[in-house]
């Protein structure tokens, strides 16, 4: 493998919200370079990013989607991921892999809820990173007031290298700042033609090189700084340097005036992708476990060096199987060469890979650092994986995914089909990290999790359209549960005779209720042989069965205390069975008079949202019945309250969390404890248990 075109490989996420371009820029980038011969768009559904059925039905991305293209001496290799927070997962799995990243933002509307997210993201993953403001034909945007505004938002030290030219359907044109250079585009050609700058705007241009050049050197070099106050002249290739330096660094963030719809300013766009951004041999040596020395080691990205490759994406070709994509970052893998699993703990061969371009799988024969492949048909190979090989088995830390938050359960329209819905939804999890299945028992359905009200809704179209599975998704039961509140004594004598032998069993039952979270306890405190020893484990199934299904609603029941102390046999009649039944019917009988009650799941929940949601927050909570526990500032002015909520309340919060904070709120949360629930909504919630039981 040639060292220089692994030099020459970048590897880029277009990440941000939805809405603000992404996808029409991916466009302009093919175009532009050649790599397509027509501008698709989102209006035609014709892109090569949104290719799938549902992409195109709901005109927007639902998958990250795979690209390339060459410009110039240059291969980039990009990443263009969904921009609604339900897909977020993909966005975690793509900043794992890439080595710089395009936040797109619509300069007319500014940062939305999910970009704010993936600056957090790239906070806690540091990236080098452009900001584009994109549909700058659009009208009334003030392109500095807005770059200003981000700045003062998100901390963030953002330097304009483009300006736009007019504004609103006038924009036809872009200043390059660093070069002190003006373009003018026409009907969407994929060049700028160079022209002069507007005498009446050069001052002000010039104002702006002169704060460009100064921002570089104050946020590089104190050496260099000392010269510059001095008076010193600077060349144009040692402020080009430091320049690339500071953006590799993340010392500073270009910024660039777009239009990607009518392509304007993305041929420049592309250069300073080129010449700014790091290739795949500039980025720092890779950490990862040496399973056989079972240490920690780093891996400098080289051709020659020791395969290492991570794989972000997992897909269902309907034509080739299940497709493995991997970000290779050290090494060259070649088809037919066996590669080690991280996983599975062994070793398959590959016998294809594949270069991506949307849709389209193109073979080849080998690849290298700083390409993305893929590989098919090898069933083992998961989301996180590492691929590595035998003689130095290696292992990159997964990447950690937001828990998925909106619960439904899901049942097939057609009987027979719940294993099959069940297994289908495991494919679909093979794809997409951030679902979560379970078979919760306590309720008896099938719950899925998924990120919200969207993402869920995707899932079941893809079970209809992958799988050919009709199904419902409806809001979970609620894991009710039933106790007592005070001590009660009960007695229960069943005696049946019908000719020959008949049954007898006879038990006095003490009943008290325990601490929460005690669970069940039996005692057995019979003296004298009142009833024999080899019936006392028929008096324990029997409440062990009466527990199954309470007296109020017939939920479980929970912590309480069984004492059998005292009761009488027949010598004849009398049963294991028979004290079974005599025992179930004298607990229920004693629960009755003990005070019960019904009890209700409370969930514990951390919410980080931004201080100005505050009231509002604490305001819904309060409505919801739930307790706040603590409230801590945070950074980035944000705060994480802690709340305990009743589960019954909770099936719907990440869209109502949503609402409330225009997105920009996010929480987990996990069962904590049961408590009683009030006799009011206890007596509605007995009245509609009781109804599905007619």
């Amino acid at each position: 493998m040639d060292c220089k075109s692994c030099s020459n490989n970048k590897v880029i996420g277009l990440i941000s919200g939805n809405g603000t371009g992404k996808t029409s820029l991916a466009e302009c980038f093919l175009y532009n370079s050649g790599t397509i011969d027509r501008l698709g768009s989102i209006e035609t559904k014709n892109t090569i990013s949104d290719y799938t059925s549902l992409e195109i039905k709901r005109g927007f991305s639902i998958n990250s989607s795979i690209l390339s293209y060459k410009w110039k001496d240059f291969n980039i290799n990009l990443i263009d991921c969904p921009g609604y927070m339900d897909f977020i997962g993909q966005t975690q799995a793509a900043i794992k892999v890439i080595d710089s990243a395009l936040l797109v933002v619509d300069a007319k509307s500014g940062v939305q809820a999910p970009t704010e997210l993936v600056i957090e993201l790239l906070d806690k993953n540091p990236r080098p990173a452009f900001f584009i403001l994109n549909k700058l034909d659009l009208e009334n945007i003030d392109y500095f007031k807005v770059i200003n505004d981000i700045k003062n938002e998100y901390n963030l030290n953002l330097v304009p290298i483009t300006a736009p030219v007019d504004s609103g359907e006038n924009f036809s044109g872009i200043i390059d700042i660093l070069q002190n250079q003006a373009y003018h585009y026409k009907d969407k050609n994929p060049s700028g033609t160079k022209t002069s700058i507007n005498e009446n705007i050069k001052d002000k241009i010039e104002n702006y090189h002169n704060e460009l050049i100064e921002s570089i050197i104050v946020e590089t070099d104190d050496e260099l700084l000392n010269k510059y106050l001095n008076g010193e002249k600077i060349s144009n290739d040692v402020i080009n340097n430091v320049f690339k330096q500071a953006v590799v660094k993340g010392k500073v963030i270009p910024v660039f005036a777009v239009s990607a719809t009518k392509n304007i300013g993305i041929d420049i766009l592309m250069d300073y992708i080129n010449y700014l951004l790091p290739s795949a041999l500039d980025i720092q040596p890779i950490k990862a476990r040496d399973l056989k020395e079972d240490k920690e080691v780093e891996i400098k990205p080289s051709p020659d060096g020791p395969p290492l490759a991570y794989v972000f994406k997992t897909m269902a070709d309907p034509y080739i199987g299940k497709l493995s994509i991997f970000r290779i970052f050290s090494g060259t893998f070649k088809v037919n060469n066996s590669y080690y699993i991280s996983s599975s703990q062994k070793t398959y061969k590959f016998t294809n890979l594949f270069k991506l371009q949307g849709k389209n799988q193109i073979e080849i024969d080998e690849a290298s650092c700083g390409d993305i492949v893929a590989v098919s048909k090898i069933m083992d190979i998961l989301n996180d994986d590492t691929i590595s090989t035998q003689e130095q088995p290696l292992k990159i830390p997964p990447t950690e995914y937001f828990t998925p938050t909106h619960p439904k359960a899901v049942t097939p329209k057609s009987k027979g089909d719940e294993e099959k819905i069940s297994s289908s939804i495991s494919k679909i999890i093979q794809e997409d990290p951030t679902i979560r299945q379970e078979l919760n028992l306590e309720v008896h359905q099938n719950i899925i999790w998924g990120m919200g009200e969207l993402h869920l809704s995707i899932i079941k179209e893809k079970l209809k359209e992958k799988f050919d599975v009709d199904s419902e998704f409806v809001t979970p039961d609620v894991a009710y549960k039933e106790t007592i509140r005070k001590d009660a004594k009960a007695e229960y004598k069943y005696k049946k005779q019908s000719g020959g032998r008949g049954q007898y069993g006879h038990v006095f039952l003490e009943i008290k209720p325990l601490e929460s979270g005690g669970g069940f306890e039996f005692k057995d405190s019979i003296f004298g042989g009142a009833i024999p020893k080899g019936y006392i484990p028929g008096v324990e199934k029997g409440v062990r069965e009466a527990l199954q299904k309470g007296v109020i609603a017939g939920y479980p029941v929970v912590d309480v205390s069984v004492n059998l102390y005292d009761g009488s046999y027949h010598t004849v009649d009398s049963s294991e069975m028979a004290f079974k039944i005599a025992a179930s019917m004298a607990f229920k009988k004693g629960m009755q008079e003990a005070s019960p009650v019904i009890l209700e799941p409370i969930m514990e929940f951390e919410i980080i949202v931004p201080e100005k949601y505050m009231g509002d927050i604490i305001g819904d909570i309060n409505s919801k019945r739930g307790k706040i526990i603590s409230m801590t500032p945070i950074e980035n002015k944000k705060q994480l309250i802690k709340a305990f909520v009743p589960q019954s309340e909770t099936f719907n919060y990440s869209t109502d969390l949503t609402s409330l904070t225009q997105g920009k709120g996010r929480f987990t949360q996990k069962f904590s404890h049961y408590e009683e629930l009030p006799p009011n909504l206890a007596q509605k919630v007995a009245e509609e248990r009781n109804k599905q039981k007619e």
